[in-house]
């Protein structure tokens, strides 16, 4: 199994083009510039130009692409061949950030045991602090974010891009209406906690479009946990910005409704999140290709949102 972002060169190599790149790993077109960038930095060489505008390999990416491809079709091989590429039973250790942790993580595990039924897991849900204070403690091997890190000790592979939407009962006035931002934020809204990722990101929508959110006055604060959420916007006692693939049961037995906001697209991605540099065993390799391909059915509506 290679390392995801040799996996992203190797397609890279293969398409000749960054978007074709993206829509086959279900990544931003950003992440794979991440990779591109961490490979050239961490073999000191350029590995790619643009001739004529035209997707060309250096030398030093044509040697690395062939040893790339090599490897990759001897562990395909391997992998056909051996059942096991050991007689221990792998484990992993992995931490999970509210949104994940109660939105896909539980039927991604599901479906992951269906492949790994040997595979021992510890699965720990909690805030970003106390994941990262984890992770920096050795207890974790890597935990799955709802944003991206600005720290350098800390390495991310991107996952899967999510669709945002304003969510509310059936009874709230605005259900299936079309507003604007403004309309949205004259009402109670549900948000996370301070300098949470998902706070933030909300906070600067209502920014770009002139609201100032430090006057936040009419709205319920809810830390780490989805389930809370949700009952609240259910038992309508405000309306929520949430992943539509996190709420998609809800929505198609009618028991949350989408409020529709002029000009409003977000997306926001998963991104699993390591100690820079680390080397991943074949158990967490996969983990790793598992999510992204698992994420790319969920965000699609291709799985089913009922475990």
């Amino acid at each position: 199994m290679l390392d995801p972002k040799l996996r992203t060169f190797l397609i890279l190599c293969q398409t000749k083009s960054f978007t074709k790149t993206a829509e086959s790993l279900h990544i931003t077109q950003p992440a794979v510039s991440h990779h591109l960038k961490y490979l050239e930095a961490y073999y000191q060489t350029k590995l790619y130009e643009y001739n004529n505008r035209k997707f060309q390999l250096t030398p030093s990416g044509e040697i690395l692409y062939q040893f790339v491809n090599s490897v990759n079709s001897d562990s395909e091989r391997l992998k056909a061949q051996l059942p096991s590429l050991s007689t221990n039973v792998p484990e992993l250790r992995i931490g999970a950030e509210q949104s994940a942790g109660e939105s896909f993580l539980p039927h991604l595990i599901i479906s992951f045991l269906k492949e790994m039924p040997k595979c021992k897991l510890k699965i720990i849900s909690e805030n970003y602090s106390s994941l990262s204070t984890m992770l920096d403690n050795g207890d974790l091997d890597f935990f799955l974010f709802d944003g991206v890190v600005s720290t350098t000790k800390y390495d991310y592979h991107e996952l899967g891009v999510g669709n945002v939407i304003c969510v509310c009962s059936p009874s709230h006035p605005l259900a299936e209406k079309e507003v604007s931002i403004q309309e949205v934020y004259n009402n109670t809204l549900i948000l996370g906690a301070k300098n949470t990722p998902s706070r933030i990101r909300l906070e600067n929508i209502f920014q770009e479009n002139g609201i100032l959110t430090y006057r936040f006055s009419n709205h319920i604060e809810v830390s780490n946990s989805l389930s809370c959420v949700k009952e609240l916007v259910l038992h309508n006692a405000g309306i929520a910005f949430l992943y539509k693939s996190g709420v998609a049961k809800e929505l198609a037995h009618g028991n949350l409704k989408q409020i529709h906001i002029h000009h409003f697209h977000e997306q926001h991605a998963y991104n699993l999140i390591c100690m820079r540099n680390s080397y991943f065993n074949p158990s967490q390799a996969y983990f790793i290709q598992f999510c992204q391909d698992f994420l790319k059915q969920w965000n699609s509506g291709n799985i089913t949102p009922d475990l």
